[in-house]
């Protein structure tokens, strides 16, 4: 009777985040490629057949992490890329981009499970490429834009300015993350800005 209330009170948002959660435990003990539907649902108090009501396969549980990470991402630097920065513009580059990192730090998990899902899904990468590198290189371009109307900047080519170094963070993040000894976010963040004020304000 008490299992049964139990299904009932549990939203699918809620099923839906459970098996994320259940997910990220099992890959505390086992690789991606090695994670399972028994090894996810045997960590829920939900039926193994339940898994497929929220998801469609164990690749698509990755999407679940990109929309956490998406979140945690867009949290450091929307308003600052957006053109909420302080006047002080070289220091905001280094603390969103730091904050930006330990964000990503944060959700290591995901992301080593994002990058080995999308190798073997079309639909996870497509997603992972839209929603997070192509997003970020739009909203970068933008702000460069705006930081050349302000008199700050002179690069000439904005949107190969902006996937330059949005690929650079990207590709920063993820083998920074796969090593046995991760540099601190606090080091990649200042080497990250450091390019980034260069590449954008020449200093």
């Amino acid at each position: 009777m008490s299992e049964r209330a139990q299904r009932i009170r549990r939203t699918p948002e809620m099923a839906r985040e459970e098996i994320i959660d259940a997910t990220q435990a099992a890959l505390a003990e086992m690789d991606f490629n090695a994670l399972t539907v028994d090894a996810v649902m045997q960590r829920t108090g939900m039926t193994r057949s339940s898994f497929y009501h929220y998801f469609k396969s164990v690749d698509e549980l990755a999407l679940g992490f990109l929309g956490r990470l998406e979140g945690a991402i867009r949290e450091t630097v929307d308003d600052w890329l957006n053109g909420q920065g302080s006047d002080d513009y070289l220091a905001d580059t280094h603390t969103h981009l730091t904050t930006m990192f330990a964000a990503m730090e944060n959700h290591r998990t995901g992301m080593m499970a994002l990058a080995r899902a999308s190798n073997s899904s079309e639909q996870v990468h497509d997603e992972w490429r839209s929603r997070v590198i192509d997003y970020f290189i739009d909203l970068t371009a933008r702000f460069i834009r705006q930081q050349i109307m302000l008199g700050r900047s002179k690069v000439e080519n904005p949107d190969l300015t902006a996937r330059s170094l949005i690929l650079m963070n990207n590709a920063l993040a993820n083998d920074n993350l796969t090593r046995e000894e991760p540099d601190d976010p606090a080091a990649i963040g200042k080497v990250s800005a450091e390019i980034w004020n260069a590449a954008i304000y020449g200093s």
